[in-house]
């Protein structure tokens, strides 16, 4: 599918804040990739598509989890602001034929995981900073980023954990194994 193409029909799903998001997301990818030595493209389109199910009605939601044979527990209140990702990523392949690398990328942007390669932290990253407005915490990783990427997801999650902490909450799992394994490196 064209650039152009899946460009229309995102904007057609999603409310203009998140389309313009998805724009600026890939956007950044595109300039990480290009800086990481990896496909600029693939990174722009998965990009694109990294929130194509982030506004999705609950009944929508619920048919994707089934048709992605993905846990039940996504149906959960906790999982409201990540699920997502995981239902992103069966949209991607379904729907878009993206790759397996490009639906990893989009299943790990919220979370993380252990064994993100290049692309998913690109995303991931991009998808922190490809905004209208960085919240002031976030400024580093602009300039992180570019500089050393694990250095960059190091710093969001260690950000993201203080967060949660104030609200009594902790890292899932997968971030907390991904954290585990950056402070190795």
């Amino acid at each position: 599918m064209k650039i152009k193409n899946i460009k229309k029909e995102i904007k057609a799903k999603l409310s203009p804040y998140r389309y313009k998001h998805s724009i600026m997301v890939a956007e950044e990818a595109k300039k990480l990739a290009k800086h990481y030595h990896i496909n600029p493209q693939k990174a722009y389109i998965t990009g694109l598509l990294h929130d194509i199910a982030k506004e999705l009605p609950e009944i929508d939601n619920e048919y994707w989890i089934e048709k992605g044979n993905l846990s039940k527990n996504l149906q959960k209140e906790e999982y409201k602001n990540i699920k997502h990702a995981d239902i992103g990523a069966i949209i991607a392949r379904e729907k878009y034929h993206l790759n397996n690398d490009m639906c990893n990328a989009i299943k790990y942007h919220t979370i993380g995981n252990k064994n993100m390669n290049m692309l998913a932290k690109i995303i991931f990253i991009a998808d922190k900073i490809g905004r209208p407005k960085i919240p002031d915490v976030l400024k580093p990783v602009k300039v992180l980023a570019y500089q050393d990427i694990n250095k960059a997801l190091l710093y969001c999650i260690e950000k993201q954990e203080l967060k949660l902490q104030e609200k009594g909450l902790k890292l899932h799992q997968d971030t907390k194994e991904l954290q585990n394994v950056l402070n190795k490196k």
